[in-house]
């Protein structure tokens, strides 16, 4: 049987929106490159390319004539460019000087993509990709890093730092080097643009910080007009595309774990409300005179390009994969009233097996995207509880604000109160509720196993960290960078002291799973390796440790027959998980693996 597509990453729609390209992934692990004709009729595969290694960091291209660029780096970060042709043949471009941001090319002759680099003297330089030697040309040089970008017809438009300001720029590259570049005017207010979209028409539309939320505008020449009436206080909107003549607006509206899609008149300012599938929509998208095409995943559907044909007000997208589990959203108690979680499996209420996930970041949050992973738990008989704790994005800025300079403070709080309405709901003869968590969600999960110490019947940590200074001072910039913007820094006052897992490892007594790759460039491998440590000298009676040596950040994919997640599954699920179960030790890391990479 041909293994089932788990997921459609690098995803990208040509200039013309006509043809569309991504990096997909199976159960058997094995990674393809899809080209995809967009037709009246709805998406339809022209190729599928296997790819012969993993490739990590990947983006994409798609050309107006079928083709695709595809970006990848090599272990060691050197990046690379091919070019896939109409029959799946594959030539490099080249490595790459610097890292490039690949963006779609423009309609000048020779020019196929196009690149953005930010360099070390704090400038972004706009690069034209041709097919041909040479295949890099430089063609303007902007102020700051480059923010959002959109490429239509024979222009480009940008953000850049502009006076310590984001600014919309328009970049003409065949017009003289004098008025290649054109500042957009803002709205007056000093408002920050965060996204700037273009339609064949001419028409600009903003997306503006005005500091009290997202305005959307619209320009014409050096005039802006505020949209208002997509958001609330409760809601976020992502501007989509434009539809050709640039009276029509597509967005997405994100309420909490679900999303719907939107068409806006800039005009008249009606909002017409698309009926969309319970999942996630975007944030990809193109507009034709076929349709509106973008990218949707739902907990049955892993992302397709999904469509609305002309006139019409309902998405349309590939059947829901067979055997797949459905996902239910629920109200369920926090520290500091209720919280809305995405639950899997059979009724956690009743006596199956139950595992509280933690989302990573900490400024993301669940939707009701296909997660496999949350199908192979639902496949062995868990209930899953995925809860969107203080912290999360998609719920306003004080939900999302609630754990700046108090990192595991609220959200701690709600996740230990959620563990606590779980056990008490479930009465005591039913097993104790596992923890498991990912990059700051396995931080947090960690820290969940330290305060209830009897709590979980198990907790399992994916790349976790020991604490916030001491990532901060291992860690690669970017994640220094997330650190500061995200207000990491600080802690909580209450009995349970300062954050630090190395602290409070003696405090945890239920059986402990740690993962973490050897390649991880976000997070490095020693502290997975720190904490084994400090649990097994403090005896801890069982804790098992896995470092798969060619894995990354990401190190656990929920694939057919892959051992970490089967085993992870097995611990989760195996009987010595209820209460009263004794734990024996597992496999310590070697001494001599402590050394920070």
């Amino acid at each position: 049987m041909t293994p089932r597509t788990l997921h459609r990453g690098s995803r990208a729609f040509s200039p013309s929106g006509l043809r569309a390209v991504c990096v997909a992934g199976d159960e058997a692990g094995a990674r393809h490159l899809e080209t995809w004709e967009l037709t009246e009729a709805g998406p339809r595969r022209r190729l599928r390319i296997t790819l012969d290694q993993d490739l990590p960091l990947t983006q994409c291209v798609a050309l107006d004539d079928g083709r695709a660029l595809l970006s990848w780096h090599e272990p060691g970060g050197v990046q690379h460019i091919d070019l896939f042709d109409l029959t799946g043949g594959r030539r490099s471009l080249g490595p790459c000087p610097t890292p490039l941001r690949l963006l779609p090319g423009l309609d000048l002759p020779g020019w196929i993509a196009t690149a953005v680099a930010y360099g070390a003297d704090d400038h972004s330089t706009v690069f034209r990709v041709g097919d041909d030697e040479p295949w890099l040309t430089p063609v303007v040089r902007l102020p700051g890093r480059l923010g959002g970008a959109a490429a239509v017809g024979p222009c480009l438009a940008v953000t850049a730092v502009v006076d310590g300001t984001p600014t919309p720029l328009r970049i003409d590259p065949a017009a003289l080097e004098s008025d290649r570049v054109t500042r957009l005017t803002g709205d007056g207010s000093g408002a920050g643009v965060g996204h700037v979209l273009l339609s064949r028409a001419g028409r600009v539309l903003l997306a503006l910080d005005t500091g009290a939320g997202l305005r959307l505008g619209v320009t014409t020449g050096t005039v802006v007009r505020l949209l208002d009436g997509l958001g609330t206080p409760d809601s976020t909107v992502t501007p989509l595309t434009l539809d050709p003549t640039g009276g029509l607006l597509a967005a997405s509206v994100n309420r909490g774990a679900r999303s719907e899609l939107a068409l806006y008149d800039v005009e008249s300012g009606a909002i017409r409300q698309v009926a969309t599938p319970p999942g996630v929509v975007g944030p990809e998208a193109a507009w034709t005179h076929r349709g509106l095409w973008l990218a949707y995943t739902g907990p049955t559907r892993p992302t397709v390009f999904g469509w609305v044909r002309p006139g019409e007000s309902e998405l349309r997208s590939a059947p829901a994969q067979a055997g797949r589990h459905p996902a239910r959203l629920e109200r369920l108690p926090g520290a500091k009233g209720s919280l809305e979680a995405v639950v899997y499996g059979p009724d956690w209420r009743a006596g199956a097996p139950v595992v509280i996930v933690l989302h990573g970041g900490p400024d993301r949050h669940w939707t009701l995207a296909f997660d496999s992973l949350f199908q192979l738990f639902a496949d062995a008989g868990l209930a899953v509880i995925a809860p969107n704790q203080r912290g999360s994005t998609g719920y306003g800025r004080e939900h999302a604000d609630a754990i700046r300079g108090a990192w595991g403070g609220p959200d701690l709080a709600d996740i230990r109160a959620l563990r606590a309405y779980v056990d008490e709901t479930r009465g005591p003869d039913a097993p104790r509720p596992a923890v498991y968590g990912s990059s700051y969600g396995a931080f947090l999960a960690l820290l969940a196993a330290a305060a209830d110490p009897d709590g979980w019947s198990g907790c399992v940590a994916v790349a976790p960290f020991s604490s916030v200074p001491a990532l901060y001072a291992d860690a690669y910039r970017p994640t220094r960078n997330l650190i500061d913007r995200l207000v990491g820094h600080g802690d909580v006052d209450d009995v349970l002291g300062p954050r630090d897992l190395l602290r409070l490892a003696g405090l945890i007594r239920t059986r402990v799973f740690l993962l973490h790759g050897r390649l991880d460039e976000t997070i490095p491998v020693a502290h997975a390796r720190a904490l084994a440590h400090r649990l097994i000298d403090a005896g801890h009676g069982h804790v098992t440790y896995r470092e798969p040596a060619d894995r990354g950040h990401t190190a656990l994919t929920a694939l057919a027959g892959a051992p970490q997640p089967r085993e992870i599954t097995d611990f989760l699920t195996r009987p010595d998980a209820r209460r009263g179960a004794s734990v024996g030790q597992e496999n310590r890391p070697p001494l001599a693996a402590m050394a920070h990479n």
